[in-house]
């Protein structure tokens, strides 16, 4: 599906009918022509930034980013005209005239890489998680609000048909009143345990260290006793300085039909139930953590009572229901590799994947007699496309900045809660919560973890 808007179209949805679209931030205003193409930058182009091109197809890229100049060389030749950096903080400096930033960097740049983006006026696409800790969740959230630039985290299912199925049986009691949702992933993919050991080695001559590391303490460039890197590229993902582990990685796509249906707002507590080999500087091999959540609040479209939460990581997973064991038409008697059980007093909800694909209602009888009747229906876009296609309406006008449906206000509060679990599994006991002071009441031990320090000689806010 095209993004590319007709004039006419543009002007409709346009205040002043003069063809332009503002963006509007307290560092700048960006404005351009109804048939132009968004000025764009790409920080982070190996692995699953690669995706960014896709996003920024048929747009203007400006400049591209990457701390590894391997990495960025392919990405390069097919955008000739952009200008390259291994630095993000030098590409701000030389584009002032930004209208879209798309950052696919590890964990724990994106907040600095991302923020730098809104509050100089700038639309701005974040792959999941969006931030790697609770404050800086919260405060995109916010600066997104004060500037009203279009956002969206890349949890691409958000825009899938299954996770607006969900919602919709959900609001319309389907299974009935929920007070318990498991929900399990088939990852980590990538190394985490206890890990090493690791050795001092020279920094590779295509990688900038220094950007790399970025806000995270410094450390030498190490290595395993074979030569290879435990966290460039890819294998960062467990480790506690840059990335969020599996609940962060997966929690975002997984979880995310949890949040959106059942509208918790925040966690009341956090707990971890099972940590298998946590290791010094990494996520454990295997965890099993619990949230409780207090009744909807006054303003929700969901009415409901408390519920519970659990995240299963490392192939364990909840027992199989007997709905599931006792289906003559079902062959595979488990549960799948990832996926959510919703428990409700009038039946269960199996979503099988990690997008909200395939949901039903189980048993098959609750399937074969619930009728939707007059349940109200959350707008319908193409799967895969959905998202890019919400914020380039937003980015060129069509719709209001918060238009995407997971855009950051929403992403804010769903990161908060992934990382209240890792705030817990860490400190290795069950923290309750307040939201309004981002605090662990009685627990001083976990500010530094909900806000962690930043390495300030290379970028302070």
């Amino acid at each position: 599906m095209s993004t590319r808007v007709s004039r006419r179209a543009f002007l409709k949805h346009s205040a002043a009918g003069a063809g332009l679209v503002i963006l509007t931030g307290s560092a700048s205003i960006r404005a351009y022509a109804a048939n132009s193409k968004l000025n764009t930058a790409l920080i982070g182009v190996g692995g699953q930034g690669g995706a960014g091109h896709g996003m920024a197809s048929g747009e203007n890229v400006v400049a591209l980013c990457d701390a590894d100049s391997n990495r960025m060389a392919g990405f390069a030749q097919r955008q000739p005209q952009a200008k390259t950096y291994t630095d993000w903080r030098k590409l701000y400096d030389n584009h002032k005239d930004l209208n879209l930033v798309l950052v696919a960097t590890p964990d724990h740049t994106h907040f600095p890489a991302v923020y730098s983006a809104v509050t100089r006026g700038a639309g701005c696409y974040c792959e999941k998680p969006l931030t790697h800790s609770i404050w800086e969740a919260r405060t995109l959230a916010e600066a997104v609000r004060k500037h009203k630039v279009p956002t969206q985290m890349g949890n691409q299912g958000h825009a899938n048909q299954g996770n607006r199925r969900i919602v919709e049986w959900v609001r319309a009691g389907a299974i009935g009143t929920i007070k318990e949702i498991h929900t399990w992933t088939n990852r980590p993919v990538w190394p985490q345990g206890k890990l090493g050991p690791f050795k001092q080695a020279p920094v590779p001559d295509n990688l900038n260290w220094d950007a790399w590391i970025g806000v995270a303490p410094m450390k030498p460039y190490f290595v395993e006793n074979n030569g290879a890197s435990p966290v460039h590229a890819f294998k960062w993902r467990g480790w506690f300085d840059y990335g969020c582990g599996a609940v962060g990685d997966m929690g975002c796509h997984t979880w995310d039909n949890v949040w959106w249906s059942m509208d918790p707002r925040a966690p009341l507590s956090a707990e971890p139930i099972k940590v298998v080999d946590l290791g010094t500087d990494t996520f454990p091999r295997q965890m099993i953590v619990k949230w409780e959540f207090g009744p909807s609040a006054a303003d929700s479209p969901v009415k409901r009572p408390v519920f519970t939460a659990f995240w299963y990581e490392g192939g364990l997973k909840p027992n199989v229901p007997d709905e599931i064991m006792n289906d003559p038409t079902r062959k595979n008697k488990g549960l799948p590799g990832s996926g959510n059980l919703y428990i409700g007093d009038k039946g269960k909800i199996l979503v099988e994947g990690d997008y909200g694909d395939s949901p039903r209602l189980i048993p098959q009888t609750r399937m074969d007699e619930f009728k939707a009747g007059d349940m109200q229906k959350i707008e319908r876009i193409p799967n895969s496309i959905g998202h890019r296609e919400e914020l380039m309406a937003a980015c060129r006008g069509q719709q209001p900045w918060d238009y995407p449906k997971s855009n950051f206000t929403y992403a804010g509060p769903l990161v908060e809660a992934m990382n209240l679990a890792n705030v817990a599994v860490r400190l290795g006991q069950k923290v309750t919560w307040d939201p309004k002071n981002l605090k662990c009441p009685g627990c001083p031990k976990a500010d530094v973890l909900i806000k962690r320090p930043y390495r300030k000689s290379f970028w302070d806010v």
